[in-house]
């Protein structure tokens, strides 16, 4: 299955959107609640009203409300798009025991930079940039290595320079290596995200933080 994530990238620098209403954590082997309650930092969820990214980052006031979340379902994967002040990419690993698979798109607009990470059955398997370089962590930081080589992401470790001993590798811009890598991570894991649904869409509205994220 192909995935599409490359949109992404492009929505975290859109001028009509607020990246920060654009946290992204994808789960398979969870529902949209369990997600949603897994990643809360307080009890149960209660599922709200369906909301716009507009609309629920309005409830967002830092007092009560620090972190609003909108949950749906693509194919296998359910996903949660918060607003706010969301716990990102230093979300527990313990958020994917019991042998689920969960993704983070982390765009850290005032902190750059952006992360993708994979945590997988309470482990980080894979944390890394996105768009500055290739310097994986986790306990398989090769998951990604062949497609992002031949992507023209990172170099193969067997090209060479030329005769000239000039490397004519493709430069790519922060955003465009961003797009490569999210387009390679969706195809790896088979996920799609619903653009028009995300961006323009409603989608069921849960209160995910009461309290600042631990990064704050």
């Amino acid at each position: 299955m192909t995935g599409n994530l490359a949109w992404v990238a492009d929505a975290w620098h859109s001028a009509k959107l607020n990246a920060t209403d654009l946290y992204i954590t994808c789960a398979r082997g969870l529902s949209p609640q369990q997600l949603a309650e897994r990643i809360a930092d307080h009890g149960p969820v209660k599922v709200g009203p369906a909301l716009t990214i507009q609309e629920a980052s309005r409830m967002v006031d830092l007092a009560r409300t620090y972190c609003v979340g909108r949950i749906g379902q693509s194919g296998d994967w359910s996903f949660i798009v918060e607003c706010g002040g969301s716990e990102g990419w230093s979300l527990d690993p313990a958020v994917s025991r019991g042998g689920a698979d969960v993704l983070i798109l982390d765009p850290r607009p005032d902190d750059p930079p952006s992360f993708f990470t994979y945590l997988a059955d309470g482990e980080l398997c894979l944390h890394f940039e996105l768009g500055f370089g290739y310097a994986p962590a986790g306990t398989q930081p090769g998951l990604l290595r062949p497609a992002l080589e031949a992507a023209g992401v990172i170099p193969g470790e067997e090209r060479i320079e030329d005769q000239l001993g000039e490397d004519e590798s493709e430069e790519l811009s922060p955003l465009e290596e961003k797009r490569r890598v999210l387009k390679i991570a969706g195809d790896h894991f088979g996920l799609s995200l619903p653009q028009h649904v995300i961006e323009n869409g409603r989608l069921p509205a849960v209160v995910t933080r009461t309290s600042p994220p631990s990064s704050w």
